[in-house]
């Protein structure tokens, strides 16, 4: 895992902060980061990290402070040519709350 966002891991949890990781658990077909790639995303929508950018990221950066709202994780699938994206592939992203429950 990134170096950043373990260190950003561990700030949110001394301070009380929240956010959300997102994992890119599984890929097929043409994507432009492959499966364990991670991104952490503040509830007001800064991130470190990615998971490939484009549509995809945009949709999970959406889907990720929704996760911080509700402190429940999301398991989805997406068709990156369904997202826009030239790539063709598909992707399968978790996202989990990271901050006191």
């Amino acid at each position: 895992m990134n170096k950043k966002i373990l260190e950003n891991i561990v700030n949110i949890l001394k301070n009380n902060k929240k956010a959300a990781l997102i994992t890119l658990c599984q890929t097929s077909g043409s994507t432009p980061r492959k499966a364990g790639a991670k991104m952490l995303v503040f509830p007001n929508g800064k991130t470190i990290g990615t998971i490939g950018g484009g549509q995809l990221e945009y949709l999970a950066v959406q889907k990720a402070r929704e996760v911080i709202d509700k402190k429940k994780p999301i398991l989805f699938e997406r068709d990156l040519v369904d997202e826009g994206m030239i790539c063709g592939g598909n992707g399968v992203i978790y996202i989990e709350f990271i901050g006191r429950l």
